[in-house]
This record gives structure tokens, sequence and C-alpha cells, in this order.
């Protein structure tokens, strides 16, 4: 333990060994163990450590809860929930266990968003929905999780998108004052057609100073800054897309159809 204080854990694992040798049921000399091991990038030696303080005194929550970050460090989110969950059933005021399910919950379920996404985007021939719903998922992985493996795949998602431009007719009134909001939408829609996205990003930037809620400008917006690189911008669009119209369909590229 004084090796342990001192964070000397080459020192701190020999000696933890030597007494787990000896008892194999020391409990505390296991758990004490597995915390060495995480320290020192040994995960999977935490593990078995963690475990072994586990069925010595299954009643100890905070074996439980070091048990599930040695899961967690291997990526076994679903195993270091369960373990965070049984923590929390032995002792509910477990405030660091209370905090790492929740963090584990939320990338279990960026996970799955993801997962999902990967699987409609790169499905043989998919349809214009698969495309929609998998821009969805993957703009939600990285809503729930910043650093989702998903951001990889929003641009060859928009472009599979892009290549569809299917022209949604958004009919209004076009008053004078709104002249020049719509010239700055078809422009915008132009330029996405004819791929200039630096183009396209100006003239749905203008349109937003006219009208800040048209979900299609976020959404040619958001197109406009994935292929310029700027991620971050781009998943502020497409959610602000999901804010205004929760059912937007991300194929359609909105067209400004002038009403009477």
């Amino acid at each position: 333990m004084q090796a342990l204080a001192q964070a000397d854990f080459p020192a701190a694992i020999s000696l933890l060994e030597e007494v787990a040798a000896e008892d194999s049921d020391n409990a505390d000399a296991w758990s004490q163990l597995g915390v060495c091991y995480l320290e020192t990038q040994r995960p999977a030696d935490a593990v078995e450590a963690l475990s072994r303080a586990v069925r010595a005194v299954p009643a100890n929550a905070n074996s439980h809860y070091l048990l599930g970050n040695a899961y967690g460090t291997l990526g076994q989110l679903d195993r270091a929930a369960a373990c965070h969950r049984r923590a929390l059933q032995i002792d509910p005021r477990h405030a660091k266990a209370e905090e790492f399910l929740m963090r584990a919950e939320s990338l279990l379920e960026s996970r799955e968003h993801y997962r999902t996404g990967l699987s409609l985007l790169y499905s043989q021939n998919p349809s214009a929905q698969d495309l929609n719903r998998a821009l969805r998922e993957l703009v939600q992985s990285v809503a729930i999780f910043a650093n989702s493996p998903a951001r990889d795949n929003l641009l060859d998602c928009s472009r599979q998108l892009l290549n569809l431009l299917q022209e949604w007719p958004v009919s209004i009134k076009v008053t004078p004052a709104l002249r020049p909001w719509a010239a700055a939408c078809e422009r915008g829609f132009q330029c996405l057609r004819f791929r200039n996205w630096l183009g396209a990003q100006a003239a749905y930037e203008e349109a937003l100073t006219y009208r800040s809620a048209d979900a299609f400008v976020h959404h040619g917006l958001g197109f406009s800054f994935v292929e310029l690189g700027e991620t971050d911008n781009a998943l502020r669009a497409w959610l602000r897309v999901v804010e205004l119209d929760s059912d937007y369909d991300f194929t359609h590229f909105g067209r400004i159809q002038r009403g009477p």
C-alpha cells in the first residue's frame, strides 16, 4: 500500500501478486492489483484480477465498478455497463458508478446508431430512403459521442445523396422583401448541383440572414460544409434540420417554387 500511495506501480504489483498467491481469497489484494494493472495499461490482467475480487466478495460495489472500468478500457461496453449497474444495485449512492454507467450507455447508443448507419450506407444498391436514414443515424451517433467513427462516413453518405439530387419544390409566396432570400436559395441549389461548395456555403449563409428557420437551407449548408472538411459545422447544420422538421427527408434538396 505504501508503494501504491507513491505511485510505484511495478513495486506494488510485485508485492500484491505475492499476497494474492499466498491468499487467493484476499479480495482487497485482487482489487488493488486490478487498479495497478489499469494504471499500467494492462486492462486484460485488470479484468482477471478484479473478477477474482468480485468472486471473493460479491457484495463489494467498488470492485464491480472497477471491473466495469477494466471492461470499458477493453471496449467491451456491454459488460462495462452491466458491472456499473451491479455496483449501483449494491450501493445506489456510488456516484462514480452512476457517472460511468451513463457514459457507457451513451457510447452503446452511439455505437448502435453508427452500426445501423453503416449497414444502410453500404448495403447493396441502397435506396434513397436507406441513404436518408443512414445520414440520420450517422449524425445521431456523432451527436451522442463527438469522437464517433461515424464522422469518417459522413462525406461518403453525403456524396451518395448528392448523386440523387432530388428536387423538392418549396412553395412560398415570394414578396419583394423575400426576393433576396429566394435568389440566395436558388444560387445555393445551383452551386450544389455543380459541386461549387464555397458558393453553396456563401449562398445558403446569405439566405439564413433573411430567414433562419428554413430546414432545407440548413440541409444544403450541411452538404457544403462536409465537402469543405468542416464536419462540426455540417453536424450543427443537420441537427438544426431535425430540430426544425423531425421528419425531414435528406434525399430532397429544396428549390424555391414561387407561389402566387
